[in-house]
């Protein structure tokens, strides 16, 4: 008998280590910050755990995995699942196989929410121009950089997390901000990072957006560490960066209606 259990997300560290090992490629950070904050339930049976998911503090289901043992009941498994948990949606990404399937199945509808950049070349496209300065931001940032536009930050704790944890580039020149490159680790065991940025109003159009990514590619190339990268599926602006800086995607974040 299938049986669902709500846990918390440290008791899931094997079957996630699993998970994780079973995608072709490195998470995506979107998701990895969603599984932090959401609701884990265990799935077992006879006593013995067999899978697991996660949904988000919106309830949006995020992760689901099963043993291959389980495999032949996965439809029965999803769909009791969706029923009982009253989950409305899911955010998948196009590499996990399984999840793809089992929501293929059971949707109504599904569109292209995300697109995931997980190759790369190794050319620099544009290095740092003469008088631009970096930085890692630090506190005392942190007043300044609030008072720039929502772009740069989902919310203020979100800031603080990133700013206190070094994960923040400061680009400047002749005293002036320039823009704000991201890189972050998203597993603390693996040497993948995801890097973004955030360009200053005042400097936009300028060429400063493919500067920003281009010395974080380099900077991560340097450290023997893998970079990778993702955008909303309606961020033209940030997708055409990407690909300039020589990132490539051939998969996409899929968002499905039950």
């Amino acid at each position: 008998m299938i049986e669902f259990k709500n846990v918390p997300l440290a008791s899931l560290r094997d079957l996630r280590e699993q998970y994780l090992a079973s995608l072709c490629y490195p998470q995506e950070l979107h998701c990895e910050w969603l599984v932090a904050k959401g609701t884990c339930v265990s799935i077992e049976t006879d006593g013995e755990r067999v899978g697991y998911f996660v949904c988000s503090e919106e309830g949006q289901l995020v992760e689901f995995y099963l043993l291959d043992k389980m495999f032949a009941r996965k439809e029965e498994i999803f769909g009791r699942m969706l029923g009982e948990f009253q989950i409305k949606n899911a955010f998948c990404k196009s590499f996990d196989d399984l999840f793809m399937t089992c929501c293929h199945t059971f949707c109504r509808s599904c569109k292209i929410g995300g697109i995931l950049f997980r190759f790369f070349t190794d050319e620099i496209v544009m290095p740092l121009p003469a008088g631009v300065t970096v930085r890692k931001a630090k506190e005392i940032d942190i007043p300044l950089l609030l008072t720039h536009d929502s772009d740069l930050y989902e919310s203020p704790e979100e800031l603080n997390y990133t700013v206190s944890n070094r994960m923040i580039l400061m680009y400047e020149k002749d005293g002036a901000l320039i823009g704000c490159g991201y890189l972050i680790r998203i597993l603390s065991d693996k040497n993948i990072f995801d890097v973004g940025m955030w360009v200053n109003p005042a400097f936009r159009r300028q060429g400063y957006a493919v500067m920003i990514i281009s010395h974080l590619k380099e900077m991560c190339l340097k450290a023997g560490y893998v970079p990778v990268a993702g955008c909303a599926a309606d961020n033209v602006a940030s997708r055409r960066t990407l690909e300039q800086c020589g990132f490539m995607t051939k998969h996409c974040a899929v968002v499905f209606e039950f």
